[in-house]
């Protein structure tokens, strides 16, 4: 009988050791590329660093209570860290607190917005906004600063507000010139994404610049552009995805914004081992390059 109590014990043990040495990684959804870029940054890191990555998302990036409840799922199997990303960062807030209870550090990934009330150790992301404002410089270098632009919009969130508003606020602060006519939301959906660029073709044939706040909303302007058989316009995503890379290859997407993904994910990792190692952080922000990648620059981004 205690032989077989100390092996029950002995097998506890090894269950527990086998799940604290996880790290859980948690994107909204898998439906763009961009997450897929970020474990493809984030797995070799936690390898390296003697963790498995346990990998949840949800169906879709509007589902919410599916994504709160793979996190509590995460706590409650008693992972190491947990690296998660959010549409709506406000509802990560309960998730972050029993996570802050249990002990588990937090990095949040694809964001540098700071949350109040909850303990986060790290944020790696870029800055979206200034991202936009890139692409408004692009599009006025390739324009010569006289536009007529439509935004696909992706959910309600800080995502779309900053992505957008760093682009309205650069136009407005130098280049007169490029007007934004017409918005409509994609959700960040492809299909999504082509539905908002027919409708605001059809309702405004002037449109000469299509910007899609990601890249699969963009990739789904390219399709409405194609079956509209118009190819007088101007269509930028943003997101630095390999499949939008090949579209700008192929002479169809005229340009995309790189937001490093695979360096997002790898420092979202680091930032959880520096954590459970007692790294303390005197900057929780860990920025990720962006550059606008266009045919001039596209070969270098294709592996």
């Amino acid at each position: 009988m205690k032989k077989v109590l100390v092996l029950v014990l002995a097998l506890v043990l090894i269950s527990t050791s086998a799940l604290a040495a996880e790290i859980g990684f948690l994107p909204p959804a898998m439906t763009s590329p961009f997450y897929a870029a970020c474990i493809e940054g984030a797995e070799p890191v936690a390898t390296a660093s003697g963790y498995e990555l346990l990998i949840m998302a949800p169906p879709s990036e509007d589902d919410y209570a599916t994504q709160m409840s793979m996190m509590e799922d995460m706590i409650t199997r008693g992972v190491a860290g947990i690296a998660v990303c959010g549409i709506n960062l406000d509802a990560l807030i309960p998730g972050i607190k029993k996570a802050n209870e249990a002990g588990i550090p937090v990095v949040m990934f694809n964001t540098i917005t700071v949350l109040e009330g909850v303990d986060v150790y790290a944020y790696s992301g870029y800055n979206q906004y200034n991202g936009g404002g890139k692409i408004a410089d692009w599009v006025n270098q390739q324009t010569g600063g006289q536009a007529k632009v439509a935004i696909i919009e992706g959910l309600p969130s800080d995502y779309t507000t900053q992505r957008m508003g760093g682009f309205i606020d650069r136009c407005k602060e130098a280049y007169p010139g490029i007007e934004v006519v017409a918005t409509q939301p994609g959700d960040w959906v492809r299909e999504l994404g082509m539905n908002a660029a027919m409708d605001m073709l059809q309702a405004h044939p002037e449109i000469s610049v299509i910007y899609g706040l990601s890249d699969e909303m963009a990739l789904g302007a390219v399709q409405a552009i194609k079956q509209l058989g118009r190819d007088d316009i101007i269509v930028v995503g943003l997101d630095g995805n390999p499949n939008a890379f090949e579209s700008v290859k192929a002479g169809e997407l005229t340009a995309t914004l790189d937001c490093g993904p695979v360096a997002i994910g790898a420092n979202a990792i680091l930032a959880i081992v520096e954590a459970l190692e007692g790294v303390e952080r005197t900057e929780k922000i860990i920025e990720a390059e962006t550059t606008v990648v266009d045919i001039t620059l596209v070969d270098n981004y294709i592996k």
